[in-house]
């Protein structure tokens, strides 16, 4: 397996992180963090501009016909420019639900909007305290249930939804505004929002039913490991945004009469935060690589990635703010967003504890990958 990149991704990261550089940057990360929206229409319809939003989607479902590779491109300059655009829930995760389930009419009409800018789309497939039920009812399906921390919900134009239809997991797609549906929306801690989402006996057409497969289970499972390579790919990012930032401030803060980087033990924890970054995204590359493998290599991959990766992270952002001290946990530096968004890392999609015990059951018994761990995009 080669772990480098062609020219062609080089370009494409080299063009993302410039653009981003230029617009957007930390205080525009805290005034679209702190508005009522919770996101940028003008920076969304540049995104859709530069091609981003069809990256990964086929050409004769309106996309560009990019893959995985790509994405983790896309989302580690945005990890490393703090963008809570809902790229992750719009492309990857609801976009990817439509391309691996839907029919060639629906994935035609729902991603050729997702990447002229046209729609925003959310992922309800963690349930709340009752498990979201279809029964079919004459020619329709009726909803009833609760989904919680359903990432982009609240800017969403369509949601999808995975239900139980009997022993199976189905999934529907619909407006966000049906009636039946309330939202309770919220800002996560790194700054993107989420909602909680109840299903009051909403009413959906036969046709709401994504694609014709008995079990979507499979299906749902490959989706969020191709979204924890994404937001692996994206902590790559802010990991390396905090060791530049670390680096330069040892280099240029004086003490005693010289750099803090002429001090052995903060050079050694230079060089440790560099390691770390690196390890990072081999790791993160590893598991986007890994996607289109056997289910067992694919998940071993993401696990050992999302496990390898959170405990780099804490150990990078801990040293980060230990190195600049007080300041560096104020909101006048951007190391606070960076930490924040690493925390965020730890925790959603399961945590590092889940994943080391999910790598360790898939080295004993390979038989099982895919069919352990329902990840969680807010648990603790």
């Amino acid at each position: 397996m080669d772990l480098q990149y062609d020219t062609e991704h080089n370009l494409l990261r080299d063009s993302a992180e410039k653009f981003l550089a230029e617009r957007y940057g930390y205080k525009t990360f805290q005034e679209i963090s702190s508005s009522e929206a919770g996101w940028s229409p003008e920076i969304w319809a540049e995104i859709a501009e530069l091609g981003w939003l069809g990256l990964p989607f086929s050409e004769e479902d309106g996309g560009f016909g990019g893959g995985p590779v790509e994405t983790s491109l896309i989302m580690e300059a945005m990890g490393k420019n703090l963008v809570i655009e809902p790229y992750l829930p719009t492309v990857v995760l609801a976009g990817g639900v439509v391309a691996a389930l839907g029919s060639a009419e629906q994935k035609q009409g729902i991603l050729a909007e997702v990447a002229a800018g046209e729609s925003r789309l959310a992922f309800a497939y963690q349930d709340g305290d009752t498990p979201v039920t279809a029964s079919r009812q004459g020619d329709d399906y009726v909803l009833s249930g609760t989904k919680k921390a359903v990432l982009g919900a609240p800017m969403a134009d369509m949601l999808f939804v995975s239900a139980q239809e009997g022993p199976n997991t189905v999934v529907f797609g619909m407006p966000s505004k049906l009636k039946g549906i309330t939202r309770r929306s919220y800002r996560m801690m790194d700054g993107p929002r989420a909602a909680d989402i109840e299903f009051n006996d909403v009413t959906l057409p036969a046709g709401s039913r994504m694609g014709d497969k008995e079990d979507a289970s499979a299906e749902i499972a490959f989706v969020l490991d191709a979204a924890i390579a994404a937001v692996s790919a994206d902590a790559v990012g802010a990991i390396e945004a905090m060791v530049a930032q670390t680096v330069e401030y040892t280099s240029t803060r004086q003490q005693f009469g010289q750099p803090l980087s002429k001090f052995q033990v903060l050079a050694h924890r230079m060089v440790e935060m560099k390691v770390r970054e690196e390890e990072a995204r081999a790791s993160a590359l590893l598991a986007t690589l890994s996607l289109d493998g056997a289910p067992e290599r694919r998940v071993r991959a993401v696990s050992g990635a999302k496990a390898k990766i959170g405990r780099n992270a804490r150990f990078v952002h801990q040293a980060a703010i230990q190195t600049h001290g007080a300041i560096g946990t104020t909101d006048e530096l951007s190391l606070g967003g960076y930490a924040k968004r690493l925390v965020a890392y730890e925790i959603n999609f399961g945590s590092t504890r889940e994943h080391l015990r999910r790598y360790s059951a898939l080295i004993a018994d390979p038989e099982i990958a895919g069919s352990g761990l329902m990840l969680d995009p807010a648990a603790a």
